[in-house]
């Protein structure tokens, strides 16, 4: 299992702060998995921010993941740091409305 760097450590995280997990530079299909248990994990003990700064490549699986947990954690989940890359991916999906609400 791929996990981002300081992802386990709460570190701080550029644009998140602390306790952000950072999101890599590739979300693609073989990460949506990766991903789906990352966000659980962390879910099951805290509230999720997701740093995604780093992110050059949002792929369709990832942001259904992405999506999916957002609505199921709600006041407890915010993705930090977006990227441009990670905000047009959001926007060619159609996916600005969904998500802009957990975006800051």
């Amino acid at each position: 299992m791929h996990v981002p760097a300081n992802a386990e450590a709460g570190e701080a995280a550029p644009g998140g702060g602390r306790g952000a997990l950072p999101l890599p530079p590739r979300l693609d299909l073989p990460y949506a998995k990766t991903l789906r248990e990352l966000v659980l994990a962390r879910l099951a003990v805290n509230d999720l921010v997701l740093d995604a700064t780093a992110v050059e490549w949002l792929s369709t699986p990832c942001a259904q993941v992405l999506l999916a947990t957002a609505r199921a954690a709600e006041a407890h989940f915010r993705i930090v740091g977006p990227s441009e890359a990670f905000r047009q991916a959001v926007s060619d999906l159609g996916l600005d409305g969904e998500l802009r609400q957990w975006m800051n």
